[in-house]
């Protein structure tokens, strides 16, 4: 349950970026937004090393929004910086198509991963990749037919392997940080 409800809130908190950035004129707001919550964050980050006992409470009192071990970095702080890399370098379509693979894909893989996963894959499952791939390619499905963004569907199923894999890779970099970035920079180099 606490697994569901920290993807859920990172869905629900996430999507401001992309939703953000679709409907406004420029970059600058979005941007704007994610510095300051970085700076937020950053906060939290040194407090969490600097006050252990404070972390714990912030934990026990999130209602398994929160991690008790934390990598190097939270989860959030990574997909804020994540958010503001790829907002700042990228095409505008390509950046949000990007920080849309990665929520929903990252909640997939985690939710069918923790529940069905029995084939491992590293620290990860076969079927936890498999939904993160399956979700990403109804996402590109979605944004090739019915939405504003104009990218041609191979282009964005490109976007959606380079997401997958890097996910499932077994390397020590939160993949909140990595994935949206592999995907677009996948999907710019074809565009």
């Amino acid at each position: 349950m606490k697994l569901k409800r920290r993807k859920f809130f990172r869905i629900g908190a996430g999507i401001v970026f992309p939703l953000v950035y679709y409907f406004s004129p420029n970059k600058i707001i979005v941007e704007m937004l994610i510095l300051y919550l970085l700076g937020v964050m950053t906060t939290i980050e040194v407090m969490r090393y600097i006050s252990p006992p404070l972390w714990r409470t912030l934990v026990e009192h999130s209602k398994g929004i929160l991690k008790v071990r934390e990598g190097m970095l939270t989860g959030t702080t990574a997909l804020l910086i994540s958010n503001a890399v790829v907002i700042a370098f990228f095409n505008k379509q390509v950046a949000i198509v990007s920080l849309i693979f990665m929520l929903f894909g990252d909640a997939a893989a985690a939710v069918i991963g923790t529940k069905y996963g029995k084939v491992k894959i590293g620290d990860k499952t076969l079927e936890g990749s498999l939904a993160f791939f399956i979700t990403t390619m109804v996402i590109a499905l979605i944004f090739s037919q019915w939405t504003g963004i104009r990218i041609h569907l191979i282009i964005l199923i490109f976007g959606a392997i380079a997401a997958t894999v890097t996910e499932a890779l077994p390397i020590e970099i939160n993949d909140n940080l990595t994935v949206a970035l592999a995907a677009a920079i996948v999907m710019q180099i074809f565009i």
